[in-house]
């Protein structure tokens, strides 16, 4: 029988692990993920890339928190590749949500197939047995307030060059 190195079967749960993560399977993604990075040392190469597709995974599952502090722990890893995933990501996961907007009405059309499409909507009674499909759904949208000062614009101007900072620096 062949032996095994560690190295070789932390990087057979990491090859795992984002496979399964590209297949949608983020919680056995998460488990493969966390096995391969109990083997690996988390200063090479293998172990910050285990460690990025590890926060991937929890941000896929709604574990944007942890996803970050991983994040965080890798700003000062020794292999340059993954500190500049790590803060790529980082500058991702704590982007501001962007606000809906309310009292606007966007009409989309619901495509079962190419063939259903109707160029216009057709009017429908409302009544109520009529439980067929509209071709159209209503996105409610907010008014933009085009009296206040854009601030939208400030952050994002001030974050680039924040970034361009930061990126110089190293």
């Amino acid at each position: 029988m062949e032996e095994v190195s560690v190295e070789q079967l932390a990087s057979q749960l990491y090859q795992e692990g984002v496979s399964n993560f590209e297949n949608g399977n983020y919680q056995q993604s998460i488990a493969l993920l966390e096995r391969a990075r109990a083997l690996a040392v988390v200063e090479t190469t293998l172990g910050g890339e285990i460690l990025i597709w590890l926060a991937n995974a929890y941000d896929a599952v709604g574990k944007t928190e942890e996803a970050i502090a991983i994040c965080r722990s890798l700003k000062k890893h020794p292999v340059n590749s993954v500190r500049k995933s790590a803060r790529y990501m980082l500058g991702i996961l704590t982007a501001p949500q962007l606000s809906k907007l309310e009292g606007v009405v966007s009409e989309v059309p619901i495509l079962q197939s190419p063939d259903t499409y109707e160029p216009k909507p057709v009017a429908r009674s409302k009544s109520s047995g009529d439980t067929e499909r509209k071709p159209f759904r209503e996105v409610s949208l907010e008014k933009p307030n085009t009296n206040s000062s854009n601030n939208f614009l400030w952050v994002a101007i001030a974050s680039s060059l924040l970034l361009l900072a930061i990126w110089a620096a190293k």
